[in-house]
C-alpha cells in the first residue's frame, strides 16, 4: 500500500503525516504478522486492518510512545485476525 492510497484510505490531505505514517504502517504489518496474518495488499480485508491499526495509532499516538494497549479495538482486530488465519490457512497448499 503506497502512501498516498493510505492517506486515501484515512481521508488525510496534505502531508502533516507523510514521515509518520510509513511507520505506522509498518509497525501495523508487524503487528499483523506477530499475529500470524501474512502481508497481503490483495486482500481488502487485510488493507482495511492496516488501515483501521494506522488510524488508532493517529488518535492515539500514547500507543507507539507507551506500553499502552489497543483496548476495546483488539475484539473487532482479533475477529479479523482471525479470518484473516482462517483463508490463508485454507490457502496454502501443502506438496508432498
Amino acid at each position: 500500500m503506497t502512501l498516498e492510497e493510505l492517506k486515501l484510505f484515512l481521508k488525510i490531505d496534505g502531508t502533516e503525516y507523510d514521515l509518520i505514517l510509513p511507520g505506522y504502517q509498518a509497525a501495523a504489518e508487524t503487528y499483523l504478522s506477530n499475529a500470524g496474518v501474512a502481508k497481503d495488499y490483495t486482500n481488502a480485508l487485510y488493507k482495511i486492518l492496516i488501515t483501521v491499526i494506522c488510524a488508532t495509532f493517529i488518535e492515539n499516538p500514547s500507543l507507539v510512545t507507551s506500553r499502552g494497549n489497543l483496548g476495546s479495538l483488539e475484539i473487532t482486530l482479533n475477529a479479523m485476525i482471525a479470518q484473516l488465519r482462517a483463508v490463508q490457512a485454507v490457502t496454502v497448499v501443502v506438496t508432498p
